[in-house]
């Protein structure tokens, strides 16, 4: 299965490579999670090190509470970490990868969830900020989730999603690139958040460069 694995990163998560189905993309993960740490930082993922580093501008505030979506194995916590805060939540959909996050002992809360448009096990306003690194992918999470990691983040905190920049620039790829400026525009216009940066990552995921979206919840 390794080498399976390895094709997905080599294409940097690319459709034709991708399950299905999120059941398909959830057993990936389960069968994936022993091994994948060290295979994403073999193949260059500088997500979670690029989405801290737009963080800590953002929310300077070492005592503020984060929920970590799609939190995989825990990557983004251990940056989180490494950067001086300690709340620390996190939810995905693998039960397996939730164990490794449990072995790490860096969160506090762990809630084994997908993310669509059903309501999480979550209250309104909890989080100062919500982050969500490399989850917009086929079968994972697209724009219809919006509403839903607003309405977990507290008024004035911030949802931070760092992304693969061609699936936000080109349509034809899962229609991210259309749906989402309209869900991010719609969002605005109803006045649940303001878009407050855009920021380029290099070497996103080996040759792929990524995009960071900052929102600053209203």
């Amino acid at each position: 299965m390794a080498s399976s694995f390895l094709l997905h990163a080599d294409k940097g998560c690319d459709k034709d490579t991708w399950p299905d189905t999120l059941q398909g993309t959830r057993q990936l993960y389960d069968n994936w999670a022993k091994t994948y740490d060290p295979e994403l930082k073999q193949h260059g993922y500088n997500g979670p090190t690029a989405t801290v580093k737009a963080l800590v501008k953002w929310v300077p505030d070492k005592t503020a509470r984060f929920m970590d979506i799609a939190c995989g194995t825990g990557l983004i916590g251990e940056e989180l970490l490494k950067a001086g805060y300690s709340s620390i939540d996190g939810l995905d959909m693998s039960t397996e990868s939730i164990k490794i996050c449990k072995e790490k002992n860096i969160y506090g809360r762990l809630v084994c969830s997908e993310v669509t448009t059903n309501r999480l096990d979550i209250d309104n306003d909890t989080y100062d900020a919500t982050v969500c690194v490399g989850c917009f992918v086929p079968h994972h999470m697209n724009e219809e989730c919006f509403p839903e990691l607003a309405r977990i983040t507290k008024p004035g905190g911030f949802l931070v999603i760092t992304m693969k920049q061609a699936y936000f620039d080109t349509s034809e790829d899962y229609n991210y690139g259309g749906k989402f400026e309209a869900a991010i525009q719609s969002m605005v216009q109803q006045g649940k958040w303001e878009v407050v940066a855009r920021d380029h990552v290099e070497g996103y995921f080996g040759e792929h460069n990524g995009v960071t979206l900052v929102f600053k919840i209203m």
